[in-house]
């Protein structure tokens, strides 16, 4: 018995140990996943998908812009072939500048940013082939172009059995794993935003796959202001219909805002209105709008905000907040976002009257063309009414 008893005691260590291995293999912290460099060769049978980066010369012009199909989704207005690497003119008569993806294959795509009329210069990178790697290059799509590399990005990949890889992206926004079990991996980032993760099938060679994320803008301070006819307890929420989160916010959130407010709009016997910060991924309106004169942008601003129906503290505190933030600028244009799309805004009991705008900023040194929007009719202020406000500032 005792024989016995210590035969299967050895047959399941040795059973521990073929799982232990078996789990670990081509996974194992102990192991090497790093990828080698690019290889400087010659690319041919280019293509180049061009997209409007700042816009359009002509706004008429919008509806040209269509998804183009490539490897990963793309906007664009042209592709152009390149039967082999070298200097080619982008110049297209209703645009002002671009950016361009650049591929071929067995080579990493690049991004490449021009004005109109300029040559770029193609010189691609080939891709090392290595058995059971994985490699590409991850974009990353910021609301408002030009797209971008997602550089010095920390990422992980983990396999089914749910075992770990860490790694970096370089200033290419390239990655690449090697040793591989050939299996379903996830990639995992904190710096995406949508999608989140990616999925994707590691086999025998090396498969390349290049990666477009959107990453998540900032809204600033939407000030939600409430005019009830009495004092009366009201309810807020607020969701996002494509994703986002509330980063700050005064009074606190919570899931919810349940207050008391009186009809000249103070909130809890304290707050004038109730504010938030927000981080959501969206997509920029950057056609239509109103070009400010930045060298008198605060009679600008209140110009602008009193035609859209606000009054009182509620331009006032506008021009507080956004006049520092957005700084000294010759020209500013003003873009209004769809609000109803970006956030969805709850109000119990309904208010009568809502007046609700989310604008994007973009200083300029020079003035552009744009879609000069007509000002809509102020709403008249019977019965209950809610404003809100808030801001995106342009960062390239």
């Amino acid at each position: 018995m005792k024989t016995t008893g210590y035969s299967l005691l050895i047959l399941l260590l040795i059973l521990f140990l073929s799982i232990v291995i078996s789990c670990s293999n081509s996974t194992g912290p102990e192991e090497n996943h790093s990828f080698p460099a690019a290889i400087d060769s010659v690319a041919t049978d280019i293509t180049l998908y061009v997209c409007a980066r700042y816009g359009f010369v002509q706004s008429e012009k919008r509806s040209s812009t269509a998804a183009i199909q490539s490897p990963i989704p793309i906007i664009a207005i042209d592709t152009l072939e390149m039967v082999i690497e070298g200097s080619i003119l982008i110049d297209y008569e209703d645009y002002t500048s671009y950016f361009i993806y650049a591929m071929a294959d067995g080579f990493y795509t690049e991004l490449y940013y021009c004005q109109k009329g300029e040559i770029i210069t193609v010189d691609l990178d080939a891709v090392p082939q290595v058995p059971n790697s994985i490699t590409g290059v991850i974009f990353e799509n910021p609301g408002f172009p030009p797209d971008r590399y997602h550089d010095d990005l920390d990422i992980v990949i983990t396999d089914v059995g749910g075992h770990s890889i860490f790694g970096k992206t370089d200033s290419l926004g390239r990655y690449g794993f090697s040793n591989l079990k050939a299996c379903t991996y996830v990639m995992l980032s904190e710096g995406f935003g949508i999608p989140p993760s990616f999925d994707f099938e590691n086999t025998a060679g090396t498969d390349y796959t290049d990666l477009l994320s959107m990453s998540e803008t900032m809204v600033y301070a939407p000030n939600i202001y409430l005019y009830p006819e009495t004092t009366i307890d009201i309810s807020v929420d607020i969701s996002f219909p494509n994703g986002g989160r509330v980063v700050e916010s005064e009074p606190p959130y919570d899931n919810g805002w349940d207050v008391n407010v009186t009809p000249e709009g103070i909130i809890d016997e304290q707050y004038e209105y109730l504010f938030y910060d927000t981080r959501q991924v969206i997509s920029l309106n950057y056609q239509s709008g109103w070009l400010l004169d930045g060298n008198d942008l605060e009679n600008e601003f209140r110009y602008l905000l009193m035609n859209l129906g606000y009054v009182g503290r509620e331009i006032d505190d506008f021009v507080e907040y956004w006049l520092p933030k957005i700084g000294t600028t010759p020209y500013l244009a003003v873009y209004p976002q769809d609000v109803e799309a970006m956030i969805t805004l709850s109000i119990a009991p309904a208010p009568d009257e809502l007046l609700r705008m989310i604008f994007f900023f973009r200083p300029l040194s020079e003035p552009v063309q744009l879609e000069e929007l007509p000002l809509p009719d102020a709403i008249q202020r019977n019965g209950f009414t809610a404003v809100e406000w808030g801001g995106i500032l342009f960062d390239e």
